[in-house]
């Protein structure tokens, strides 16, 4: 199978490393990356495959669509997906699945060998984006199967933002740290995290600073060992890296309500609706091994049919391919 992988010269690779991780390791597969100007968003790419032509985007908004890559495709493939918001091209539009920021050896070699000749020029926030997605933990690393051992802790690491950089969106800290406090009452030291440090949280959430690491390679690495994660939406009810993250470990997962479009509904995770219910969730799963155990079995089983970078892309291309033909 010979893939044509189209990328703008501002390519976000943090959030398109794992796309790239995953077509590279697909069996029998020939990939060329090619540079190109008139993909403009770097949340956008877009490849062929065959007569097929798939965009992808992955933007954290539910309300938006980049109209050329729109018009350019057979099959859209968006990262979150709302009911509530439909485009005029609703028909060519399908959910791209999970995301985690990541990378694999072969894939960073083609990309970086790709954007080579924009890099003498590049500023260094450009600079900085590029070490960002170099500094991803491989795939693997995420990886913590249920036969595995964990402790009987629960993972609450967090980001509060600045009304600047989550506008319309106000309410997104004071419910995660309501819902952090609670948990910290009522579980003491078997609530493992935090809040990140930053500036702006080091001012007004200064008792709960995580005293845990925070640089995403060395998170990854310990974050693997609680058996809960506290699920929380993303930015503008964007589905956060974090699912992706949570399901690679076999974790259990207690989560707010998910209403953006899942390639496959999460059904076997917990959910709640109130700081009351989260607390419910996480004692049941706390003193119950056999819930614990199949609720881990059952995200590694989810991981590996949706969320592996490689079954990922298959998927993708699977389905993207029964959308064309319909």
């Amino acid at each position: 199978m010979r893939i044509k992988f189209f990328l703008s010269n501002s390519i976000d690779l943090f959030l398109f490393g794992r796309t790239l991780a995953g077509l590279y390791a697909l069996p029998d597969t020939d990939i060329t990356l090619y540079r190109v100007n008139w993909i403009t968003n770097p949340l956008c790419a877009a490849l062929e495959v065959e007569e097929l032509k798939l965009g992808i985007e992955v933007s954290d908004h539910s309300d938006f669509w980049e109209d050329s890559l729109l018009n350019w495709c057979d099959v859209y493939a968006k990262r979150n997906i709302n009911p509530h918001f439909t485009s005029l091209t609703q028909h060519k539009i399908i959910p791209f699945g999970l995301n985690s920021a990541c990378h694999s050896r072969r894939s960073t070699i083609a990309a970086m060998t790709a954007i080579a000749s924009t890099l003498p020029r590049a500023s260094k926030a450009r600079l900085r984006e590029i070490y960002r997605y170099l500094a991803t933990p491989h795939w693997k690393a995420f990886e913590h199967r249920p036969d595995q051992a964990v402790d009987d802790t629960i993972l609450f690491q967090t980001r509060v933002w600045e009304p600047q950089d989550a506008p319309g969106d106000e309410m997104v800290n004071e419910q995660r740290i309501s819902l952090l406090r609670t948990l910290k009452r009522e579980f003491g030291h078997r609530l493992i995290g935090g809040v990140v440090p930053t500036p702006f949280a080091r001012q007004y959430f200064s008792d709960l600073i995580t005293d845990q690491p925070c640089r995403h390679p060395q998170y990854i690495r310990w974050a693997k060992r609680p058996l809960i994660g506290i699920y929380f939406r993303g930015l503008f009810g964007a589905i956060a890296i974090k699912m992706a993250e949570f399901l690679s470990a076999s974790k259990c997962i207690v989560s707010e309500p998910i209403y953006n479009e899942l390639v496959s509904p999460l059904d076997h995770i917990s959910v709640y609706r109130s700081n009351d219910e989260c607390l419910a969730a996480c004692e049941r799963l706390l003193s119950d091994k056999s819930l614990a155990d199949a609720q881990r079995q059952q995200s590694w089983n989810y991981y590996q049919q949706y969320v592996n970078p490689q079954a990922h892309m298959a998927d993708l291309l699977s389905r993207a391919h029964q959308r064309f033909q319909k």
